[in-house]
């Protein structure tokens, strides 16, 4: 019997927290993250954006948080909490199919969401505003700064984002 990408993604979530307890910044996971990929055949496949790194596998995403630098360390870009929060606002307001589900857990004192991967992310082929409708628009644009081909996805022909911390306040 398989698994849904949840289960096998929080077992996955368990085994990665072991491995970056005590990192704080991007540069402790990316170190981790080459150890591991030195040491075993499938290799960790990651994207980073400013305050959190993704591991990339084949139907689910697990997103950590790190402590932003420089000019991000206010805050401003969100992290996995931020997300959560907006993901249930999004399901109060019937908006949550153009979202990828986040789910937070917390592990070995890190903090980490997992979400179904999403296909098509960063197709610059498409322009994800042809893939929402006028009130789908306006919704996305009044609630979420930093829409662009690499924060979105398409799922059932409509845009699905998949990096939505850094909302409007």
């Amino acid at each position: 019997m398989r698994t849904n990408y949840e289960v096998r993604a929080e077992k996955f979530a368990r085994q990665l927290s072991r491995m970056f307890e005590g990192c704080v910044y991007r540069i402790d996971f990316l170190r981790k993250i080459r150890e591991y990929n030195c040491t075993h055949s499938r290799k960790l496949r990651y994207n980073y954006g400013v305050s959190r790194i993704a591991i990339i596998r084949a139907d689910y995403v697990i997103k950590f948080d790190y402590q932003p630098i420089d000019r991000w360390a206010d805050g401003r870009a969100g992290n996995c909490m931020v997300e959560e929060e907006f993901y249930k606002r999004a399901v109060r307001d019937g908006m949550e199919y153009l979202l990828a589900k986040t789910t937070v857990l917390h592990l070995n004192g890190l903090t980490c969401s997992i979400m179904p991967r999403i296909n098509h992310v960063e197709d610059e082929d498409r322009n994800w505003r042809d893939y929402c409708t006028c009130d789908e628009f306006r919704w996305l644009m009044s609630n979420l700064h930093d829409l662009h081909c690499g924060n979105v996805g398409y799922r059932n022909r409509k845009v699905c984002v998949i990096d939505y911390a850094f909302v409007a306040r």
